[in-house]
């Protein structure tokens, strides 16, 4: 039979086992929980409130390992999530959750993203970008393109040339819709606790709206495998990366806010060739920009390899389409 004592705010529980809990400060409706509990659990988690979570994780992770193993496209292994046919790098969660969602509804075209995501994600050399960045989109409202790039926005400044643009920071960058701006990789700070440091800035709507880094607002494309960083405190959606190319300016509606890019199916297959490189293997002659397959256990070369000619070829299928249906 449990035991319960209460001096003032302070509440002692002895459990049938024996086992003895106390805490501070318990309030009258906690105190009601514990007399009036079902179970011993119950009284448990008003003492350690840790353990509530602890349960709710591991039957999360439960109920994941269940979806993946009556997956055809992912699997389970080591207590981690893979996309075998993509490479040998562990799925993050949420990714995860969201192929399996496209999954149960068997939605074609979503499950064709993500595996293009995947594969640029699983080119960046980054750990922590590859594990976060397809959480940092969803939590700011960033969405991806058919093959496997993501929209973000940027703020520019002027020049003197109506054509041209620079950032507001050097005033050194020539910045042109349709031409890809880059940056070394190894110049751009890749530490996630630096909000504000070296690298090429892009961020969510919101961050725009703020102003910040010039006064023309750009829709830009990037490759996931040019993520720099995703600093973690940055309550609005801003990141850096080594590449981006800008393919429109921002429309914004009576609120000065910026009205979301109409991301419709493949329009991104005009855009591919300028930011799709694999060493030798590339869609168009350019020596501007491209990225090689970087050397990172569980990269499994001849698969990424044929993953982006799939990528490129349904790029120039969909370029095709688009230019029939502009000319008819």
């Amino acid at each position: 039979m449990q035991k319960i004592i209460r001096i003032d705010d302070l509440v002692i529980v002895t459990l049938d086992d024996g086992q003895t809990y106390q805490k501070n400060d318990i309030t009258d409706e906690e105190f009601n929980t514990i007399v009036n509990a079902e179970s011993e659990d119950d009284i448990i988690e008003i003492f350690c409130p840790r353990i509530a979570e602890i349960k709710e994780e591991v039957r999360s992770i439960q109920e994941l390992e269940d979806r993946v193993r009556k997956s055809n496209l992912l699997e389970w292994r080591n207590d981690a999530v893979y996309f075998p046919i993509v490479s040998e790098l562990s799925v993050p969660k949420e990714l995860a959750l969201s192929i399996l969602d496209a999954e149960d509804v068997n939605n074609s075209l979503l499950l064709e993203t993500y595996k293009n995501f995947w594969t640029l994600l699983s080119l960046n050399p980054n750990e922590e970008c590859r594990q976060n960045l397809w959480w940092f989109l969803n939590r700011n409202g960033l969405v991806l393109s058919k093959h496997g790039f993501f929209i973000a926005y940027r703020n520019v400044d002027k020049t003197s040339d109506p054509s041209v643009y620079t950032d507001n920071h050097t005033h050194t960058f020539k910045i042109k819709i349709g031409e890809m701006v880059t940056m070394p990789r190894e110049q751009c700070c890749a530490d996630n606790k630096q909000l504000c440091s070296s690298g090429l800035h892009a961020g969510a709507r919101d961050w725009l709206k703020r102003n910040y880094c010039g006064n023309v607002g750009l829709t830009i494309l990037i490759n996931p495998a040019d993520v720099v960083s995703l600093p973690h405190e940055d309550h609005y959606g801003k990141m850096r990366c080594c590449a981006y190319l800008p393919i429109d300016f921002c429309k914004f509606d009576s609120n000065g806010d910026v009205i979301p890019y109409d991301a419709n199916d493949g329009f991104d297959c005009e855009y591919v060739p300028k930011v799709i490189y694999e060493g030798l293997t590339s869609t168009e002659t350019s020596t501007a920009y491209k990225f090689e397959i970087p050397e990172i256990p569980g990269i499994p070369r001849d698969r990424i390899t044929d993953n982006l000619l799939e990528i490129a070829k349904t790029c120039i299928i969909d370029r095709n389409i688009l230019h029939d249906q502009q000319e008819s």
